[in-house]
């Protein structure tokens, strides 16, 4: 395994990191998903929304480059009586195609997991890869009573408790930051045209 260097995301790796997060999935087959094509805007607009969790924002080095990236937002599952419960929620997770297979995602994950949970958080949410995420013991979404805000499930929507008896009594509809709501391709678009520059990690 190739030695990575896990730190917080600063000021000064948001331009990499999107430039990062763009080439990760325009490599990637397309999902069907609404927001395909769309990762680096929700990066960006990540970060200006009160969801956003700075703490669990981590960046993944090699050999003193940025290669990889995590954020985490706060969501949220209302039951039918009205209760609210609060989650967590991770993505985009971006690695640069050429350091993908390494172990730079699970690094990423592992390390803000655990952060997570010393943290005091309830649980993650997300929608992500059905046979990939399992490893890190995410569980069908159905299996907790939890949908999505319109109240579907399906295989890629996934849940991981991160402590005992965490979703106890927890069921509902899921609910994601604001920032997932409000992306445009026409944008989206723009934004990964600028951000196909290259980058100095290319020579290597």
């Amino acid at each position: 395994m190739i030695p990575i260097i896990l730190r917080q995301e600063e000021k000064t790796d948001y331009r990499t990191v999107e430039q990062i997060t763009c080439r990760a999935f325009s490599a990637a087959p397309p999902t069907g998903a609404d927001d395909d094509g769309m990762e680096a805007l929700l990066a960006q607009k990540l970060r200006a929304d009160s969801a956003f969790v700075p703490e669990l924002d981590f960046v993944a080095e090699v050999d003193g480059r940025v290669v990889g990236n995590i954020m985490y937002s706060k969501s949220k599952v209302i039951r039918a009586d009205g209760a609210v419960f609060d989650t967590l929620t991770f993505g985009p997770i971006s690695v640069l195609p050429k350091y993908q297979l390494q172990g730079v995602g699970s690094a990423l994950i592992e390390q803000t997991l655990t952060q997570a949970r010393s943290l005091g958080y309830r649980a993650v949410i997300i929608f992500g890869h059905e046979t990939y995420y399992p490893r890190f013991g995410f569980r069908p979404a159905v299996e907790f009573g939890i949908t999505t805000a319109d109240g579907k499930n399906f295989p890629a929507f996934m849940v991981l408790p991160l402590y005992g008896g965490a979703l106890d009594g927890v069921s509902g509809k899921f609910h994601h930051a604001d920032a997932f709501n409000s992306l445009d391709k026409a944008e989206a678009d723009a934004l990964n045209a600028a951000l196909s520059a290259p980058m100095d990690i290319d020579g290597l």
